[in-house]
């Protein structure tokens, strides 16, 4: 059987197969990637101290092992975020919000993306996720106000006219 090693077209440097095709039944068992934790905690900081081409090895590296890893899918989504590459950025926190669906700040994060895409169907079910996970954070009901006002209903948005 011949590995696939070619680069996903999203740019997130991930081979396909660990990235925009693989599949997610598939997963590995909760916490059987213990022991890439050094690696995770390196490829964060040397992303910290700017770093970048040693945080892109070490997450991809992660990533090509254990690919629901949510330290190195932090660190890959920033570098790209940081790099502009904006179809990665989506599937990377795409993935980080499916694998973790109760995990506010990439939840809000990958609703405000959705947003300024135009995909305000997409971006209003996890701005409700937000509010479901953190009712009393003030971001989250912003968040939820902005794209409900950008989709024309203002009025449940909040916004009176």
């Amino acid at each position: 059987m011949a590995v696939d090693i070619q680069a996903c077209a999203c740019g997130s440097g991930l081979r396909a197969q660990r990235c925009c095709a693989y599949d997610f039944n598939n997963r590995p068992p909760p916490g059987s990637a213990k022991q890439l934790l050094p690696l995770v905690e390196r490829a964060a900081r040397a992303f910290e101290l700017k770093q970048f081409d040693v945080a892109e090895q070490l997450a991809l590296e992660v990533l090509e092992l254990a690919q629901s890893q949510p330290g190195a899918l932090s660190t890959l989504y920033r570098l790209r975020r940081a790099q502009n590459k904006l179809a990665a950025v989506e599937v990377l926190l795409r993935r980080f919000v499916w694998l973790y669906p109760n995990e506010i700040g990439p939840t809000c994060e990958f609703a405000l993306l959705l947003k300024q895409t135009g995909k305000l169907a997409q971006a209003e079910v996890h701005a409700r996720n937000a509010v479901r996970i953190a009712p009393t954070n003030p971001g989250a009901h912003n968040l939820m106000g902005m794209i409900l006002t950008d989709s024309n209903r203002p009025r449940v948005g909040g916004v009176s006219l």
